[in-house]
């Protein structure tokens, strides 16, 4: 796992109006959750907001550097945003030991083109992320899941999936990661375009020259054999 270095600052004062002050300087306040005491700190945002917008961004060691910091290991635990502006508001980074196993989330990337989606299904993908167990340095940016040979109606499974060496699962449960369905038909309701054959009209035969027509209602007599 690729690592960063952070640098931040601790900070006495506190509240509200302390850390509107500090974003209008352009600095971000946070709080440090040790493996000891907690601590307020303050930091640039550009490191953090850099990390959050790549992949496995929350996931990446930052080793410290400050005063009284330095050769720690810390996580992003938490972040807040603000809901118009998108800035960053406020920052938690969680302390942890690089030698010691943690449960993290990491990213499913689904490769191949499966065999029921080259004769015309649909894959249908339940789940985007799994929860993992390994240590700090072994946390992969993601994990491959190849979906070759799914073919249309079978579904993979989170006990199918062949993990790299050093992680194991974490939680209990054999969830459903991918799926490949059958097309979808839509029943489109086709109005007739044969127009309606229009019923025979009879008409009465003409006369012949000289032969004056029947009156209304009279019906002609017929031909003596």
């Amino acid at each position: 796992m690729e690592q960063h270095t952070l640098t931040v600052e601790k900070r006495e004062k506190l509240g509200k109006g302390v850390a509107r002050k500090l974003r209008r300087a352009g600095k971000l306040p946070g709080v440090l959750y040790g493996l000891g005491n907690n601590t307020s700190v303050t930091l640039d945002p550009r490191p953090i907001l850099k990390l959050l917008l790549s992949e496995g961004g929350r996931n990446k060691i930052l080793n410290l550097s400050g005063e009284g910091l330095v050769g720690k290991h810390v996580f992003i635990k938490d972040y807040q945003v603000d809901p118009v502006s998108r800035v960053l508001l406020h920052v938690d980074l969680l302390e942890i030991d690089v030698t010691k196993m943690i449960d993290v989330t990491v990213n499913l990337n689904f490769v191949g083109k499966s065999i029921g989606v080259a004769e015309g299904g649909v894959l249908n993908i339940i789940e985007r992320s799994i929860a993992i167990r390994c240590i700090p340095t072994a946390i992969p940016q993601h994990i491959d899941v190849d979906v070759t040979n799914l073919a249309i109606g079978h579904s993979f499974h989170l006990e199918e999936l062949t993990l790299p060496a050093g992680i194991e699962r974490s939680g209990k449960g054999n969830p459903t990661l991918v799926t490949v369905v059958p097309p979808t038909k839509e029943e489109e309701a086709v109005a007739s375009l044969t127009p309606t054959a229009e019923p025979e009209v009879i008409t009465e035969k003409k006369p012949a020259e000289g032969e004056a027509a029947p009156a209304a209602g009279e019906k002609k007599d017929e031909k003596k054999k």
